[in-house]
């Protein structure tokens, strides 16, 4: 299976909004996700389909945070019907190379399989920290690089 990401254009925002409202349904949050037209408009906004095939098969909103080079995966989601397939793995090391630097990525603390999901992709030695930052739901937070020596 060919795995590529692609960069999502304005015209298909709905179909990442389709998308999105059920990845934030499967994890219990009941809200609307108001940062999504951002990934249009400000710089530092990276919206991604992931594609199996061709097919849409997930999604991946990166951006940069003040401290450049600091980039964070804000939403990642691999459709049901895809999942266990590495498909998940496979678009995250192209995102990682695409945007090579330092990282960070929260799992809700509820979420499991999303905290299993991304020990696997990270580097071994990234730790995992449990973070209540002001103004943003508590997490489980992990930051690491993917620069090349």
């Amino acid at each position: 299976m060919k795995i590529d990401i692609e960069p999502i254009p304005n015209s298909a925002q709905h179909e990442l909004k389709t998308m999105l409202l059920g990845y934030l349904t499967e994890l219990g949050v009941d809200a609307e996700y108001t940062y999504l037209p951002l990934y249009w408009t400000e710089p530092g906004r990276f919206p991604y389909f992931i594609l199996a095939d061709g097919q849409v098969a997930g999604f991946a909103l990166v951006r940069t945070l003040d401290e450049s080079p600091l980039f964070e995966m804000a939403e990642f989601g691999v459709s049901k019907s895809y999942r266990g397939l590495a498909i998940g793995k496979t678009a995250v090391k192209a995102l990682f190379a695409k945007h090579q630097g330092h990282w960070r990525v929260a799992v809700m603390p509820g979420n499991l399989s999303g905290l299993r999901f991304w020990r696997s992709v990270v580097p071994r030695s990234t730790s995992v920290a449990f973070s209540e930052e002001p103004d943003e739901a508590p997490c489980m937070l992990m930051s690491f690089s993917t620069a090349q020596p």
